[in-house]
């Protein structure tokens, strides 16, 4: 029975070096369910100024926490890229990456080892997420 909310999702298979997700923390195998309060499947478009920084807040699993958090990615104001040349460094990304790791998910938390599950503790308050 899936989450209420939770139901679809998108999940990430590559994130590109310093993005604005890369600094936020995403990762490949993380599962986006919701930006700004949308479901992703109403997500249409997502519009970036070029003049002042955006803000968008995902709803994500996070793999290595196995929880689902609110994520907060602050995008800054980036002069005008033709959309051709984003997408050629995406594709170069998904390229050098072809596979996502079919590891199955673990939660850590039922590890035996409580030193692993401090530093995953310690980890997240450091990147200032929030459970949900």
């Amino acid at each position: 029975m899936p989450l209420d909310g939770l139901e679809d999702g998108k999940l990430v298979h590559a994130v590109l070096d310093g993005s604005p997700s890369a600094r936020a923390g995403i990762q490949s195998r993380d599962i986006i369910f919701a930006i700004n309060g949308k479901p992703w499947r109403n997500v249409r478009l997502l519009t970036f100024g070029d003049n002042r920084p955006s803000e968008i807040t995902a709803i994500t699993f996070v793999g290595y926490q196995f929880a689902v958090q609110e994520v907060s990615v602050r995008v800054p104001p980036h002069p005008y890229r033709p959309l051709v040349e984003i997408q050629n460094e995406a594709a170069d990304v998904v390229a050098t990456r072809p596979t996502i790791d079919a590891t199955p998910y673990r939660n850590p938390r039922d590890d035996p080892d409580p030193a692993f599950v401090r530093l995953l503790e310690s980890l997240r308050s450091r990147r200032g997420w929030r459970c949900r």
